[in-house]
């Protein structure tokens, strides 16, 4: 009668916690249906699903840092605990083993795993509550479930091992801490281990039904939505999604309201572990600067949980606009938003596939093209822009001076008649150290024979700068400028010295019905070495680093092709940065971030001297806006005389033609900062 009475009670209890699981999934799961649309996220199943395989099973990101081999066997040994609690609770209700559950490897592979996550457990203690690091919070949350666990692996072994000494049978190798626990026992009355057993079996079971509960209530909903974030993760490049500006029935642009992110970016709320990775990989909040991408996504979680329950009230009253408290009433700041760079170490870093970008650029939408509010450099990097196509605001007629003196002809003069077009940019083609590259490159091309042309005066800027500062509008039109443009003159293939025009024409330009093969110089310069056309014979005799670009190398993972080029030269010799490749840190200029004016420790600075620890005489680039900030960063720091920055270009082109280094490259800060 008792087991019988104890079924019940243990079917109600786990009945009653699986509801306030699954109502608490099911209603975080209406919040997100009432955010915007994000369709892009269902396409190309197979990658999906083995994203999924990859990073969930795998848990590659998340051992991508060691403490993440501790999570791995938590991960794994939880699964583990799976099986082996359901076992463990249907034999005690039923007296039945599952088959498997029997086996001995399965029991030794199930303890093994069990210690480890004990292990794993001790790690994560002593690490968050007395290593404390910056990227970890000391949250009473966090010992809780760190805690349900370790009362979940002890119970199981104590009530096993009071059952199996009750019952005398001991599992020998098979399980030797329950082994041991069991022989402990011995010499005990068969109704004290009875005792022992329920009592245990009720705490196992209780904490059980508590976690499920917890889960989707705390920051392990994460345990549900990583697995969705993996496989709804962006396929198609990191880029921003297009704004609808013809239709006249949208009033608001951007996120201003919880409602107005899109589902995916509320999903990442409720994907994030809280590991903070995203914290110490970002160059502002290292700066000391407002913004943090960890507390900028939990803060869009808390405010969903808070707003959506009246959300879903309006639905229900019919409401024909669904309004909520403005974000930049009590949640965000306009000085963390402008903070970001864009650079995207934060989602490099994620191992759960969060995508703070987009997140924070539509938070920028909001304040630009809803409310009308930027900073005064802002404002006069859009008139500039609006006015001559550049931010220096610059006649557009001197967008070709930089070539005046080199065979390089137009594609007005050739009537589109190339194979390549050398799309130059607005930084090299308006600022003074800039041009060098442009130059060299020019150079280059020309010593490979290749067929290429410039589009001059008609060059307009490629919007990348509008775009990331929240002003989609004046994107949008340089995006219709260029496309008509490159459409006129036949371009099917682009060359470019900058990165970010590079990203935008290759990811973002084909939703707006342009598609081309794009090549960034080191790319083609590369291309060009290794196929024989360019042969590097004049010693460049110095200790170089290189400095990864965020948009060559973490938004299109173009990182061996600056580095081939360099190793190519005779008499280099590259020394890396600690944070190099994908973990490189941004010089600063990023999402505008040339153009604003910036508080506290430069970003810019803290690069150069990271580049200044490496002992290098020469820091290389493969971007005009990433030159500008490290050549200023070594003046601030008073270097300029230890260390020059020269692009990878122009260290190629003084390897192929009989020329010396620019005069003056580590004197001349270019005039990007001061915008006219």
């Amino acid at each position: 009668m008792w087991y019988v009475i104890q079924g019940i009670v243990f079917l109600a209890l786990f009945a009653t916690a699986l509801y306030l699981f699954g109502s608490a999934v099911f209603i975080r799961y209406r919040f997100l249906k009432l955010a915007e649309k994000d369709p892009s996220r269902t396409d190309r199943k197979g990658e999906r699903v083995w994203s999924f395989v990859k990073y969930v099973l795998g848990q590659r990101k998340v051992l991508a840092e060691p403490s993440g081999l501790g999570h791995f066997f938590i991960f794994w040994g939880f699964i583990m605990l799976v099986f082996g609690d359901l076992d463990f609770l249907v034999y005690h209700l039923t007296h039945w083993h599952f088959p498997w559950a029997t086996a001995s490897a399965y029991l030794f592979l199930q303890e093994m795993f069990s210690l480890f996550v004990l292990a794993a457990i001790v790690v994560a203690v002593i690490r968050r509550y007395a290593i404390k690091p910056m990227r970890l919070d000391q949250s009473p949350e966090a010992a809780l479930i760190l805690g349900f666990i370790t009362i979940l692996i002890l119970t199981y072994f104590f009530a096993t091992g009071a059952d199996m000494a009750r019952e005398g049978v001991y599992p020998g190798w098979a399980s030797p801490v329950v082994n041991a626990i069991a022989h402990g026992f011995t010499g005990m009355s068969a109704g004290a281990l009875l005792a022992i057993s329920e009592v245990l079996f009720w705490i196992h079971a209780l904490t059980l039904f508590t976690f499920l509960y917890v889960i989707p209530r705390s920051k392990h909903s994460h345990m549900i939505g990583a697995m969705l974030n993996w496989y709804f993760r962006r396929l198609d490049g990191p880029k921003l999604r297009k704004l609808d500006l013809e239709d006249e029935s949208i009033e608001e642009f951007g996120a201003g309201q919880i409602q107005k992110f899109t589902w995916k970016q509320l999903l990442d709320g409720y994907a994030c572990t809280e590991c903070g990775r995203c914290h110490v990989s970002c160059p502002a909040t290292l700066s000391g600067k407002a913004l943090s991408p960890k507390y900028l996504i939990l803060k869009m979680k808390d405010q969903m949980d808070a707003q959506g329950p009246g959300l879903l009230a309006q639905m229900a009253a019919g409401a024909e606009e669904l309004s909520t408290e403005p974000l930049f009433a009590n949640v965000y700041t306009e000085e963390e938003v402008w903070a970001c760079t864009t650079c995207r170490a934060c989602e490099e870093a994620c191992p759960v596939a969060n995508e703070h970008v987009s997140a924070i650029v539509d938070l920028r939408r909001h304040l630009v093209l809803t409310e009308g509010k930027t900073s005064p450099e802002v404002t006069k990097v859009f008139a500039n822009l609006e006015r001559q196509s550049n931010e220096w605001g610059i006649s557009r007629r001197e967008r070709a001076a930089w070539a005046k003196d080199l065979p390089v002809k137009t594609m007005a003069e050739v009537d589109g008649q190339v194979e390549y077009l050398f799309y130059v940019g607005s930084a090299a083609s308006f600022d003074q150290r800039a041009q060098k590259i442009a130059q060299a490159f020019a150079k280059v091309l020309l010593a490979a024979g290749v067929d290429f042309a410039i589009l001059g005066e008609e060059e307009e800027s490629d919007g990348d700068s509008a775009r990331r500062l929240g002003n989609e509008f004046l994107y949008q039109e340089f995006v219709q400028n260029n496309i008509e443009i490159f459409n006129t003159y036949g371009v099917k293939k682009i060359i470019t010295t900058d990165p970010h025009a590079f990203n935008t024409f290759k990811n973002e330009y084909p939703d707006f019905g342009f598609t081309a093969e794009i090549y960034h110089s080191t790319q083609f310069a590369a291309k060009l070495i290794s196929e024989g056309k360019l042969k590097p014979k004049n010693p460049v005799n110095e200790r170089i680093t290189y400095h990864d670009s965020c948009y060559l190398g973490r938004y299109n993972d173009v990182y061996d092709p600056p580095r081939y080029i360099l190793e190519s030269i005779p008499g280099v010799q590259l020394v890396e940065m600690e944070r190099s490749r994908n973990k490189s840190m941004c010089c600063g200029a990023g999402g505008g971030g040339m153009f604003k004016e910036e508080s506290g420790t430069r970003i810019n600075v803290m690069r150069a001297e990271q580049a200044l620890e490496t002992g290098a005489g020469i820091v290389g680039t493969a971007c005009p806006y990433c030159m500008t900030m490290l050549i200023d960063g070594t003046k601030a720091k008073g270097a300029e005389d230890k260390m020059s920055t020269y692009d990878v270009i122009e260290l190629l082109a003084m390897s192929i033609e009989d020329a010396k280094a620019p005069e003056g490259a580590g004197d001349e800060v270019a005039a990007a900062t001061q915008v006219q």
